[in-house]
């Protein structure tokens, strides 16, 4: 990333934070005649945010790190590769704000949009709609930002050890709810539904890939994009994470290990967009 590109970069993020503070203002003001799921979003909006302010303060603080190492030598020109701030700095932005961790912001904002629009409000309509369009212009900033970190077959991590609960909250209870029970007609639940309990490979590939399009779940029909995990979350979290849904559900279901997530990213590695449920149906039944 270069300087020019730092500076577009932090300016993006500045009209994003006046955008949030004057959404959040009408939010507070109308926050008692919002339908319930709206409330919900709203809640689930405010932190995200919070997370992406503390992400967003440590890359940059990261990234300060990195050019003052980069000043020296050379009379105190940046060195590199040649584009400015280096490599370093665009790794740092990579690990603190990858392109799926934009993608969920965005479906968020695209989600509350639809739905303020549907409510006959068009000002809070417009304004999730502009943050969501901020999102994919900062995510536009940096090269390769939207493409898949690799991610290593094996790591240190052992799933058996991880906390799976802390993990589902950390990275899914803010769409999912924190009891994984959803927010009706906008994100589905997620204990007892056949997509998390049934044939284990399709739920590693949901969070490997995403989702979008309609999916029924427990005969309710639910429209949108999940973006993927699979960048941000190691394959021993991913298993950890499925281990403790498919704990909550009334069945009593084996564990996924480690190695069977390793194994399905290495099946699909060929998968660069999200599935779509009529693709995973198939294998939905075929083994538990």
């Amino acid at each position: 990333m270069t300087k020019k590109q730092r500076q577009q970069f932090e300016a993006s993020y500045d009209s994003i934070q006046n955008t949030y503070q004057t959404l959040m203002g009408q939010y507070q003001s109308r926050s008692d005649s919002l339908p319930k799921d709206l409330q919900s979003l709203y809640g689930q909006m405010q932190q995200m945010h919070s997370q992406m302010q503390a992400g967003y303060k440590q890359m940059m603080s990261g990234m300060s790190g990195n050019m003052g190492g980069h000043m020296q030598g050379n009379g105190g020109h940046m060195m590199g590769n040649g584009n400015g701030m280096g490599m370093g700095m665009n790794m740092q932005m990579r690990e603190h704000m990858t392109g799926e961790w934009f993608q969920q912001m965005m479906a968020m904002h695209d989600r509350m949009a639809a739905m303020h629009m549907q409510n006959g409000q068009k000002n809070m309509g417009q304004m999730n709609q502009r943050l969501s369009e901020d999102y994919k212009k900062m995510m536009g900033m940096t090269p390769g930002l939207d493409k898949p970190l690799d991610v290593p077959e094996k790591e240190e991590e052992n799933a058996s050890k991880l906390n799976g609960e802390a993990l589902f909250t950390q990275n899914c209870a803010s769409c999912h709810g924190s009891n994984a029970a959803g927010i009706a007609g906008v994100f589905p639940p997620l204990i007892n539904s056949e997509w998390v309990t049934n044939n284990p490979s399709v739920p590693v590939r949901i969070l490997l890939n995403g989702l979008s399009g309609q999916v029924e779940v427990n005969g309710q029909t639910y429209q949108g994009v999940m973006p993927s995990f699979g960048a941000r979350l190691s394959d021993a979290k991913i298993a950890a994470i499925l281990n403790y849904l498919r704990s909550q559900s009334n069945e009593d279901l084996p564990s996924i290990s480690q190695d069977e997530v390793v194994q399905i990213r290495k099946t699909y590695n060929k998968q660069t967009q999200p599935w779509q449920a009529p693709e995973l149906r198939p294998d939905l039944n075929s083994d538990k």
